[in-house]
């Protein structure tokens, strides 16, 4: 009776927890400062173009933000509401990760206090993972990461299970295709693979890599991403030279020592430095744990990835949230480490000032991720605040939509821009979701490209137009700047205004607003750079 109190009182505070937390994320999706982010806007735009996949990502984020759109309206709690549903189930198999991997009995034999037990350990771990910033930003805003996210941590779940059970064949099967989809997700889960090889090669697993049972799961998850290799076939391997040109793979070996120290200071940033050195500390005392390897396993779906994207960073930028998933298994090794019960596997300080290290390590995650929701709260000037690229968006909707509506009586109204970003934002904050177009003036290319463009808009609206009123357009580009001249040869007149959004009285930032009337063609550059 005691036991099955105990295991209600987990998987209860489990998930009451978590229902709270993400009743809270909607309210936040609801009334919160945050536009929705540029990525964001452009995966919105992607679902007007249903297609195999697309330039720069998979084809996954567009199809569940398609299916949300159409369920609940184009909104950003219809975009958003799906980062909730995914980090709910992320976590929900993340708690069943770590009974898979600790058999879901005690940690020990002894009669030791509750916190050896390893359902409080699943259950400190899928809480941690609520407040670290780096995951808990996808939480809310919904791009590529929320999704993958989810199926790295139902692979891991996968993989282990069909290692350890007799009767794994189905498990291998639905490995494969978590795989497939996590890599139409992100293609950085292609690095899932690898390690799950590295860790079968190196333990007593070795065996299975002599049966069909990880090849059919390969096979099956390359079935599953075969459509992003259909539609590059037809556009000319776009995406692969796209992630060839983000990783800087053209520029050769070189050594770049500002950006090795940039990803360093990121990842202290969204991990926080504390946890970052108490993860590092778990991962290496952990690696030999336990007869079935649980501690090396960790180690493998961590190690290599952080290393890797260490060494990339060498050589040119890394963004702060590539090597995220290595911080999934990370986590349960902090956990495991920090409040397991055994005296032996205590760090050489003082019992007092390892409990200090991980309860500040907490805190300070806990302090991050509300400063990053509320800056306003501590203060934090627009100019040093991350989130405020997601905010002001809306309001230069409205002017820009403002203006549309003031020469839609003169004609048809384009609206374009040479910036993705904003192009996306205005497509979905300008009243109506006019379709928007952005041109190339040096830039490297990006998925406007792959569509029709404003030369071929103005073609479209000419051949089905009976009257002959003039095609007139707005552009929009940030900063305070002069025009390009390929814009201004391609108009008859155009007028600038300076807008510039603000927020507590500060400027947030300035956009170039052009009305420009009587379009006749321009003279865009062809992308060179991917």
């Amino acid at each position: 009776m005691t036991s099955i109190r105990k295991e209600y009182s987990y998987g209860g505070t489990l998930i009451v927890a978590l229902l709270c937390v993400s009743l809270l994320r909607v309210l936040y999706i609801l009334y919160g400062p945050l536009d929705l982010s540029p990525d964001e806007t452009l995966y919105w735009d992607c679902t007007r173009r249903l297609d195999l996949s697309y330039y720069s990502k998979g084809p996954l984020i567009v199809y569940l933000m398609y299916v949300s759109t159409a369920l609940f309206g184009s909104n950003a709690f219809a975009i958003r509401v799906m980062a909730v549903v995914f980090y709910f189930l992320s976590s929900l198999v993340l708690y069943k990760l770590v009974l898979s991997l600790y058999d879901s009995r005690p940690l020990s034999l002894e009669d030791k206090p509750y916190y050896s037990d390893v359902r409080f350990i699943a259950l400190v771990c899928v809480l941690l993972f609520q407040i670290i910033p780096l995951f808990a930003t996808y939480a809310i805003v919904f791009t590529i990461d929320s999704p993958f996210v989810f199926f790295w941590i139902l692979s891991l779940y996968l993989f282990w299970k069909a290692l350890n059970t007799s009767e794994g064949h189905s498990d291998w099967i639905l490995l494969g295709i978590s795989i497939g989809l996590g890599m139409q997700a992100k293609y950085i889960m292609a690095m899932f693979i690898a390690c799950a090889f590295a860790f079968m090669l190196l333990t007593q697993y070795r065996p299975v890599l002599k049966t069909i049972k990880p090849y059919a799961a390969f096979i099956v998850s390359m079935a599953v991403f075969s459509p992003v290799i259909i539609w590059n076939m037809r556009h000319d391997w776009v995406t692969l030279k796209h992630t060839a040109g983000h990783a800087h793979l053209s520029d050769g070996l070189k050594i770049a020592p500002m950006s090795l120290l940039e990803f360093l200071g990121s990842q202290l940033g969204v991990v926080t430095p504390v946890l970052f050195v108490l993860i590092c500390i778990a991962l290496f005392k952990l690696r030999g744990d336990g007869l079935k390897k649980q501690g090396f396993f960790l180690l493998c779906f961590s190690v290599p990835i952080f290393s890797f994207f260490l060494f990339k960073s060498v050589q040119g930028k890394v963004q702060a949230n590539w090597p995220m998933t290595g911080y999934i298994t990370g986590v349960i090794a902090f956990v495991r480490y920090f409040f397991y019960a055994e005296r032996k596997e205590s760090l050489k300080l003082t019992g007092k000032h390892t409990k200090r290290a991980v309860i500040i390590g907490i805190l300070i995650a806990i302090l991050v991720v509300t400063a990053g929701l509320y800056p306003s709260l501590l203060g934090i000037p627009p100019q040093v605040d991350p989130a405020s690229r997601l905010r002001g968006w809306k309001v230069l909707g409205d002017e820009v939509g403002r203006l549309y509506g003031g020469l839609a009586g003169k004609g048809d109204v384009l609206i374009f821009s040479d910036k993705y970003q904003i192009t996306s934002e205005l497509a979905f904050y300008v009243k109506g979701n006019p379709i928007t177009y952005c041109i190339n003036l040096g830039r490297r290319m990006n998925e406007y490209d792959i569509w029709p463009n404003l030369n071929e808009a103005a073609d479209h609206i000419r051949q089905n137009k009976s009257s002959h009123k003039q095609i007139n357009a707005i552009f929009i580009t940030d900063g305070n700047g002069s025009l390009p001249q390929p814009v201004g040869a391609a108009f008859d007149r155009c007028d600038k205004q300076l807008f510039e959004v603000y927020e507590n009285q500060i400027v947030l930032r300035m956009y170039s607003i052009f009305t420009c009337l009587d379009f006749k063609r321009i003279q865009d550059e062809t992308p060179q750079t991917y």
